[in-house]
């Protein structure tokens, strides 16, 4: 699991990248100063308490995510952001006979339904 606060902004944007994958959600760089120096904070949308990040690592839209629960809360981000509905649908895979749900990712097309 990456950590979550960094001396350098360099160090924080590149385990920013290592988080957002851990985490499959946005991942935001907030800056604080002190008189010792200064630390680079990576919180998520849910932990974000500072007013204005100076970085934004955003969940690309054809991510593939593990957690169907991942998929469903960055659908409803990523609908609100364009305004129109996004959907979660699953790969599934059928390994020896057995389907095998493979990951989970987004879209704009209604699913069938049956």
């Amino acid at each position: 699991m990456a950590g979550n606060v960094y001396s350098t902004y360099e160090m924080a944007k590149e385990k920013a990248q290592e988080r957002l994958i851990e985490l499959e959600q946005d991942i935001f760089i907030c800056k604080s100063t002190y008189l010792s120096g200064e630390e680079f904070i990576l919180k998520t949308r849910d932990d974000l308490t500072c007013r204005t990040h100076i970085y934004m690592v955003e969940v690309p839209f054809r991510h593939h995510f593990a957690d169907k629960k991942n998929a469903e809360r960055e659908a409803s981000v990523f609908a609100s952001k364009k305004g129109r509905p996004v959907y979660v649908k699953k790969k599934v895979e059928v390994k020896n006979g057995y389907p095998f749900t493979k990951y989970y990712y987004l879209t704009y097309k209604e699913p069938c339904s049956t």
